[in-house]
């Protein structure tokens, strides 16, 4: 239940100007808008949207919410946005929820918004699959061969695509982050724990020549079938050509400690 209101201008910097401003007035809306939320789902219809966006408004404002921008990949005809918004908490705390959206003007559901719901509610939540898998989407170089890794549970292939002071941000908390070599290490091994690798079925591919964003199905987890459920992840390049940041935006709930 995270609304980001920026994701408006990141439709805009898709040039589809009359999606982002029914998505900021969706009363004055002339062209059809559907997203896809991570508590409420499907979200289409003029009345509906404007209803949603206005309770968005106010859970904002009584959680004290600020939203961080973390980075744009920016597409030909789709975007992937991050950010992080920090708000209070169930305990009081103020916490910081990573939260990612896809703006796609091919598709019927234009925006789709990952984020997980572990912090707000204390608990995983299964969500439905939005986009279909595409058996064409692959990511390039470096963040095809970490994908080739994780699919098949391979540790040192997994770290061998990372930088020196590469690290890797799960979806529940900005503040917990894995880097360098060690640290990596540790906790690839303990994901593939379960009894083999990760193999995402990807669905779309956004890559921007720094940033490599996909979404994707996941249904499966070393030894363990899950209920199929969507997630987000970017990774970015560094100077050397190596992953240097990757951070994953889904509700999975690994069978693993």
């Amino acid at each position: 239940m995270v609304w980001i209101p920026q994701i408006s201008d990141l439709v805009d910097r898709l040039g589809a100007a009359e999606l982002a401003d029914a998505l900021r007035d969706p009363a004055a809306a002339t062209v059809p808008v559907a997203l896809d939320d991570p508590e409420a789902g499907r979200i289409s219809g003029v009345v509906v949207l404007e209803a949603w966006l206005a309770v968005q408004d106010t859970w904002r404002a009584e959680h004290g919410a600020d939203i961080e921008e973390v980075a744009v990949t920016l597409g030909e005809r789709r975007a992937v946005g991050e950010w992080v918004v920090r708000l209070e908490g169930t305990d009081g705390e103020r916490i910081g929820l990573p939260v990612a959206a896809a703006v796609d003007l091919a598709s019927t559901l234009p925006v789709r918004i990952h984020h997980s719901r572990l912090p707000l509610l204390g608990r995983h939540v299964v969500r439905r699959p939005m986009v279909p898998p595409d058996p064409l989407a692959h990511p390039s170089d470096v963040v095809g061969a970490y994908k080739a890794a994780l699919d098949a549970g391979d540790t040192a292939a997994v770290v061998a695509a990372f930088g020196p002071d590469g690290s890797f941000r799960g979806p529940a908390d900005d503040t917990s982050r894995h880097t360098g070599a060690k640290e990596l290490t540790e906790l690839y091994d303990s994901f593939f724990s379960a009894g083999g690798g990760i193999p995402l079925k990807l669905c779309t591919v956004t890559e921007d020549g720094t940033r490599s964003a996909f979404e994707y199905i996941c249904d499966r987890w070393g030894g363990a079938d899950l209920p199929p459920q969507p997630g987000l992840a970017v990774c970015a390049r560094g100077g050397d050509g190596l992953i240097v940041s990757a951070r994953v935006y889904d509700d999975v709930e690994a069978p693993v400690e």
